[in-house]
């Protein structure tokens, strides 16, 4: 099995608002938020880093909610929040929310749960650079635009700037992060390198959740 990661990547936000709003999020569904010095591999291991003005958000392995809690943080705080996840190792995508409303989306390969969608449905996934100049300060059109490709798995993996580190497969996703003022929140030997939270929250039937977005990438798979 490949490598299964979920982020949130909150712009324009300071770490203690975006951590009061995961507490909140957390307290409100049973669960809590609590810095304790926890190992990588805890299943309630998460992350806080700031950089840049923004906050990124590493959360544990075995957590469900994270499309929910990012368009809850982006509507609590007003601001816009990626949704960044690596797959099974296969690839990278992520959601952009604005002030609460699902505005963008990429997947480098849009039928990899779905091989009968139609050209609109993958349309829709292809990404949008333009909304995530508008959205992100500081972030130029040319900087950003060469990561939203189609995939073909049969080609040679390349990189999409030559001064990245990662070429166009799943960890291309910290590249991307950089560029748009995130930091992924793990050295490459597995450490923590922005305070370490016990994060958790109970098993959230579906009628339950107090979000409801698109139709999810994980609904192909679950």
């Amino acid at each position: 099995m490949g490598i299964f990661l979920s982020m949130s990547g909150v712009i324009g936000k300071r770490k203690e608002e975006v951590e009061i709003c995961l507490k909140e999020f957390a307290n409100n569904n049973g669960g809590d938020l609590q810095k304790e010095n926890l190992e990588n591999g805890n299943p309630k291991f998460c992350v806080f880093k700031e950089s840049n003005g923004n906050t990124t958000i590493f959360y544990p392995s075995g957590f469900n909610e994270f499309g929910d809690l990012s368009k809850y943080i982006s509507d609590k705080l007003n601001c816009p929040v990626f949704f960044l996840h690596i797959h099974d190792g296969d690839l990278w995508l992520y959601f952009l929310y604005n002030k609460g409303n699902f505005v963008d989306q990429f997947n480098p390969i849009p039928d990899y749960w779905d091989d009968n969608l139609s050209e609109s449905e993958i349309d829709e996934q292809k990404g949008n650079p333009e909304i995530v100049t508008e959205l992100v300060p500081n972030v130029k059109k040319e900087d950003i635009i060469k990561y939203f490709v189609r995939w073909d798995l049969e080609a040679e993996p390349f990189k999409a700037y030559e001064q990245d580190v990662y070429n166009n497969e799943d960890w291309q996703v910290v590249d991307f992060m950089n560029k748009i003022g995130l930091e992924y929140p793990i050295s490459d030997t597995g450490k923590a390198l922005g305070t370490v939270y016990k994060f958790w929250i109970p098993e959230i039937e579906k009628e339950e959740k107090i979000m409801t977005t698109q139709k999810k990438w994980w609904e192909f798979w679950n």
